[in-house]
């Protein structure tokens, strides 16, 4: 199934995902509930393994540091990877989104897209953390009784396991701007398209759309920032169950708009409903979704 972007838009029509990504997200609310618990569930689990204080005090260091992004990171890539696809299984009325999700070829798409979406994640924490030590130099090694490094070392670690959720959260959104790859996890995830064809393709689509920088720049920083705000604590504790999910539908909505031609499956209809007219591209909407449909005949359901 061919796509037809990447294309420029305007900050409206980036206004117009905001909503229909909340409305995808009410048309399975608890299938998305489901989604949002993973994070800081998996989170928990990972921090209460037996093998951090076998392994951690005798090697610290670097070690202690990439357990912590395992910990946080690992279970939010997941989250975000998998709320992206279960948004699209949600819009695709022709079958159930757990018939269309949990299958062979979809789960080994998850996984794959978890683990790219991870490894940026730890590589951005990686750099920040390298620079931080040039700058003042700290021993991070020196942590008593205790998995996690204290949140004066630990960039974007809070207090409570919500808090930094929402803080690496915000840290990937950071990591995907600067990278220019914020398309490349529904490209990856729904085209299996090669890596760096998809990174060529999300670099091309930010750069067509340079208000995403602004957007994208000031909402992870405030995501970043917020759990560290005494006054905000307890907003961040809140947003930081439904953010990621939230985030993942974000991905997809945007990625239809901006390489389909906002002519994937119902979505068009969704936006109808809501009657706010969508700009940008000269191809015909309903008549792309037809072709799109007509090309789609026979192939895998994911696809």
């Amino acid at each position: 199934m061919r796509g037809f972007g990447p294309r420029a838009l305007t900050p409206y029509d980036g206004w117009s995902w905001l909503v229909l990504a909340w409305q995808l997200m009410w048309r399975r609310p608890w299938l998305f509930v489901a989604v949002a618990l993973f994070a800081p569930g998996g989170s928990a689990l990972l921090l209460a393994l037996p093998i951090w204080e076998w392994w951690l005090p005798p090697l610290g260091g670097w070690v202690t540091l990439v357990a912590t992004i395992l910990c946080y990171g690992l279970p939010l890539s997941l989250t975000v990877t998998l709320a992206c696809g279960v948004a699209r299984a949600t819009n695709r009325k022709r079958a159930p989104a757990s018939k269309l999700l949990f299958n062979r070829t979809a789960i080994k798409a998850l996984f794959r897209t978890s683990l790219f979406l991870f490894l940026l994640l730890l590589q951005g924490y990686l750099v920040a953390y390298w620079v931080q030590d040039q700058l003042l130099p700290v021993d991070i090694s020196a942590i008593e009784g205790s998995a996690l490094p204290p949140p004066q070392v630990a960039f974007g670690v809070a207090n409570t396991l919500l808090g930094t959720q929402l803080s690496v959260l915000g840290s990937l959104v950071m990591i995907l701007q600067i990278l220019l790859a914020v398309f490349v996890v529904p490209l990856q995830l729904f085209r299996e398209l090669p890596l760096s064809v998809c990174w060529r393709r999300s670099a091309l689509a930010m750069q067509l759309n340079p208000w995403l920088f602004l957007a994208l720049g000031l909402l992870g920083l405030a995501l970043i920032a917020l759990p560290f705000f005494g006054p905000f604590s307890i907003l961040a504790q809140v947003l930081a169950l439904p953010l990621p999910v939230y985030w993942g539908a974000l991905l997809y909505v945007a990625w239809s708009d901006v390489f389909q031609s906002g002519a994937e499956e119902e979505l068009e209809e969704l936006r109808d409903s809501w009657r706010v007219p969508m700009g940008g591209g000269s191809v015909s909407r309903r008549d792309s979704a037809a072709r799109d449909s007509a090309s789609s005949a026979g192939s895998p359901p994911w696809r």
